[in-house]
């Protein structure tokens, strides 16, 4: 039986994903772009059921990846982590074409990928969009970070779709190293929090009121000052407004 489809937050998506924690063997990551549809032809659950229907037409038995972000920044699942399939089918390079890496985790398998990765595909077309402005990218990175942290994955085992396919996804101006950057970034972020502070910090840097340091770290256990809490209760204030005006 299909997949039921819903949207999420990437704080639902992770409360989701806790349930098949145990049960699903994610081993790697796959980040993909989707290229057509792109941003501007996004219509919410709409396109994701197209994309659904587009996979079946190629014989799939459902939607291909583990799940689907969008320009709005929402998250829709796709098949559940326990389900073979991270969409690595598509024109795939031999395995002595891999990154090193991938080599010495898949050996000649050429179908480790779908049985162990993570797959998930960032609504947009990255040859000519920019994945630092579009917030569909950003939120994709912040996915990435549950995973990898639910599933204690090294960030050196995020994967491009173009490191096993002849293609440019996740896009041409998608560089490797920047997505890991960003992913450590996100980890390191994670890593100075509490468990039980982490869902209201998310909130909170989301919503503007307090963005941690330069360094992308938050330092949940350092005293507040004086001028900072000015500038958090000043965030706030305007938050308010903005939030009654709607």
């Amino acid at each position: 039986m299909m997949v039921t489809i819903r949207r999420y937050t990437v704080e639902e998506f992770g409360d989701m994903l806790e349930g098949y924690r145990e049960a699903a063997d994610i081993r790697a990551t796959v980040l993909h772009h989707t290229y057509s549809p792109c941003a501007r032809d996004y219509k919410g659950l709409e396109t994701i059921e197209a994309i659904r229907r587009y996979h079946l037409q190629r014989g799939w038995t459902d939607i291909g990846c583990h799940a689907y972000v969008a320009p709005d920044g929402c998250v829709y699942n796709g098949r559940p982590p326990t389900a073979r399939n991270a969409a690595c089918h598509y024109g795939e390079r031999p395995p002595e074409e891999w990154p090193e890496e991938l080599r010495r985790l898949a050996g000649e398998d050429r179908g480790w990928a779908n049985r162990h990765g993570f797959g998930i595909e960032v609504i947009g077309n990255f040859d000519d969009e920019d994945p630092v402005a579009s917030r569909a990218m950003q939120t994709a990175l912040d996915l990435l970070a549950v995973v990898h942290t639910m599933w204690r994955i090294p960030v050196s085992h995020c994967f491009m779709h173009r490191d096993l396919a002849r293609k440019s996804c996740p896009g041409r101006r998608v560089r490797k190293e920047w997505v890991h950057r960003e992913l450590e970034r996100r980890l390191a972020m994670q890593q100075d929090v509490a468990e039980w502070a982490r869902e209201a910090v998310a909130w909170v840097r989301k919503e503007g009121l307090m963005s941690g340091y330069p360094d992308g770290s938050f330092r949940g256990g350092e005293p507040v000052s004086r001028q900072e809490l000015a500038v958090i209760l000043f965030r706030l204030a305007r938050w308010l407004q903005k939030s009654t005006a709607k």
